[in-house]
């Protein structure tokens, strides 16, 4: 499916991908693939779902992370400066 099908027809994407990732494709060349949460969690069970989860994990699990845990932090960040229009007041 192209980027600009996937735009035009986001439920049928969803419907195919309850059965099979559905790879979408940005000039001819695959850029991501849509799969459903069971296959997301089949093919990454050990994942955490949220921050909660993540920072939850015990440090054992953490020894080998290759700055996930930075990627999200810095994610919740972009998203609150996205939320409220500035950063957060740090204290």
């Amino acid at each position: 499916m192209t980027a600009r099908e996937f735009n035009q027809s986001v439920a049928r994407a969803q419907r195919v991908a309850e059965d099979q990732p559905v790879m979408i494709t940005k000039r001819g060349e695959p850029a991501y693939v849509l799969l459903s949460i069971e296959e997301y969690t089949r093919l990454a069970p050990n994942r955490p779902r949220s921050i909660l989860e993540f920072l939850a994990m015990p440090a054992d699990d953490l020894a080998g992370d290759d700055g996930e845990f930075d990627r999200i932090i810095d994610q919740i960040v972009a998203d609150r400066k996205n939320d409220f229009g500035r950063p957060p007041i740090e204290f």
